[in-house]
């Protein structure tokens, strides 16, 4: 292993980078992934073992050290505020994260939950809002299956609701927002927003025309003086909010028309399946991250739009990825760059064609200015049709891709039948985290340690669930350098025993078929960025350590 000299004598930048080499040659030369951009067809259940090393990708080396914990919720826990089925997460954002010096951990989940249950005709009146879990962690390393699932020991602590100025008067209250299909459209911070036409009632009294929400990405602003003030990202409208503290919207980020649906032609149209060009119908801006900076805020669509879509489910694997300069606006007029990921491709049911299925992503994370973590999965689990064939988190690197210039008009396509301009560059990654496979020489999946299957016929409560939407990473601070990577799943509020609130205010029950809890994976991981980085500075001086005591605690 390289020595590098002291601080006295070595400058920082010149330190960095000894400091990056010694980190890197301590862990083991890490094995090709599975699958990569250049590699992206999944043909058979991605179950594999996963190699201990790690992978590395633009001079970030990022490390699978197994997984540590589950904690679940029940499916039919509800919210004491509205008597509703408390529903899961599309994301999360982890507050208060810190080690209690005996083995354990505490921090408080902020789950965002999305539009409420719907099935068929059946759509929920469910205002949108953060679940609040205050949470201790009590990591299980042991080779013998894990007595329970009770690392991760959640309390529900409250949930607020986001709200809105509806009649653009002050005077008045802010209103909630509504889960209900949007089949209308009204004008809210200088754009067409969708809505629910015609009086819907919640605990707020009787509201027409409603501003609809189905929430997927979640941020709370990391910078300073911005605390409880962040973005949510919405599926109905393509569009991105800011809150501030009360979780109130105060404004729009301006997105390119290209994503924006539109029926008929230069028509806004957010009506179910009616949409020509734009994002599709439920596969919107499923992905929302701040980097650490601050200064970049990164969304990433769950599949690619309309017109740059091929046929099939398959051909929707050009998404799109915008980043935003949020460094003098909380609300920009547009993106600063956009760019195209190829996402991965599954055969998620052994039939022809050899694949059948876009691996659409539901979640990212930033590690840094240009590099992503994307959670990628197939729609197969406890919830749905087949057994699990890819779950995976993607670590994906944005320099080298080609920035889009003059795709932003409405219907502008830069994958036209799903054939990616030549003249395009897409987003390099690499498969990173394998939620479905071994670690190592371990001769178990990691799942299995702790009592989850892939079983769906029949399955039981116990079937990893079909839709895992949420990430969220935060230092272990213990001196190692290394991360919790907490994992958590949509249950589409299903219960036996559910409740909504409906258009007319009543609450009424509903019976989804089976129940499918609310769960949390934690994943204990490395990730060594380039050594210019300030988070290296920071993190790896324990990284070197850590490391050797964990590969040699753990058992072949």
């Amino acid at each position: 292993m390289p020595t590098c000299p002291t601080a006295r004598r070595i400058a920082p930048r010149a330190a960095l980078s000894c400091l990056a080499a010694a980190v890197l040659a301590a862990l083991p030369g890490p094995a090709a992934a599975q699958f990569t951009s250049g590699n992206r067809d999944v043909l058979t259940a991605n179950t594999g073992a996963w190699p201990a090393g790690g992978v590395s990708l633009g001079g970030t080396t990022f490390v699978n050290l197994g997984l540590q914990g589950v904690g679940r919720i029940a499916a039919n826990a509800t919210d004491p505020a509205t008597g509703e089925t408390l529903g899961s997460i599309s994301d999360m954002q982890i507050t208060g994260f810190t080690s209690n010096g005996n083995g354990t951990w505490s921090g408080t989940f902020h789950f965002l939950p999305d539009r409420g249950y719907n099935s068929g005709a059946t759509f929920s009146n469910y205002a949108a809002r953060v679940n609040t879990f205050s949470f201790t962690f009590t990591p299980y390393t042991g080779a013998a299956p894990a007595a329970g699932q009770n690392q991760i020991a959640m309390s529900f602590t409250g949930s607020t609701r986001f709200t809105y100025d509806h009649d653009a008067n002050p005077l008045t209250a802010p209103v909630y927002t509504t889960g209900l299909l949007a089949n209308g459209t009204a004008a809210l911070f200088g754009t067409t927003v969708p809505v629910v036409t015609g009086a819907t009632t919640q605990s707020d009294g009787t509201v027409t025309n409603r501003l609809t929400l189905d929430t997927e990405g979640l941020v709370l602003d990391n910078r300073a003086g911005k605390a409880g003030t962040g973005w949510v990202s919405d599926e109905y409208g393509a569009y991105i909010y800011r809150f501030d503290a009360g979780k109130r919207l105060t404004g729009q980020v301006q997105l390119p028309a290209a994503l924006v649906p539109h029926a008929p032609v230069g028509t806004v149209n957010f009506a179910a399946d009616a949409n020509l060009n734009g994002r599709r119908t439920n596969q919107g801006l499923e992905g929302l991250a701040q980097s650490p900076s601050g200064n970049r805020l990164f969304a990433l669509e769950q599949s690619a739009t309309l017109q740059d879509s091929g046929s099939g489910n398959v051909g929707r694997s050009n998404t799109r990825l915008m980043v935003f300069d949020v460094s003098g606006s909380d609300t920009p007029a547009g993106p600063a760059a956009q760019y195209v990921i190829q996402l991965p491709r599954v055969d998620d049911n052994g039939g022809t064609p050899a694949v059948n299925r876009t691996a659409a992503q539901s979640a990212i994370v930033a590690l840094n200015d240009h590099q992503l973590l994307i959670l990628s999965r197939d729609g197969n689990g406890r919830g749905a049709a087949g057994s699990p064939v890819f779950k995976s988190i993607l670590l994906a690197d944005l320099n080298g891709a080609t920035p889009l210039a003059g795709f932003d008009a409405e219907g502008a396509a830069v994958a036209p039948g799903g054939v990616l301009n030549a003249n395009v560059t897409p987003i390099q990654w690499t498969e990173a985290l394998n939620l479905l496979g071994k670690l190592g020489t371990n001769p178990a999946s990691e799942l299995s340690r702790f009592g989850l299957n892939l079983n769906t016929a029949p399955g039981d409560i116990n079937t990893l669930s079909e839709k895992w939407e949420a990430l969220s990473l935060v230092p272990v601070g213990d001196g190692s350098g290394q991360y919790f990577l907490f994992v958590g799943n949509d249950n589409d509020f299903m219960s036996q025993t559910g409740s909504l609130i409906d258009a007319a205010g009543n609450l009424v029950s509903y019976n989804a078929g089976l129940e499918n809890d609310t769960m949390v994976l934690a994943f204990r991981v490395a990730a060594v960025p380039e050594p210019e980085t300030y988070a290296l500075l920071l993190a790896g001086l324990g990284v070197v350590g850590a490391l050797a005591r964990r590969r040699s605690r753990r058992p072949a």
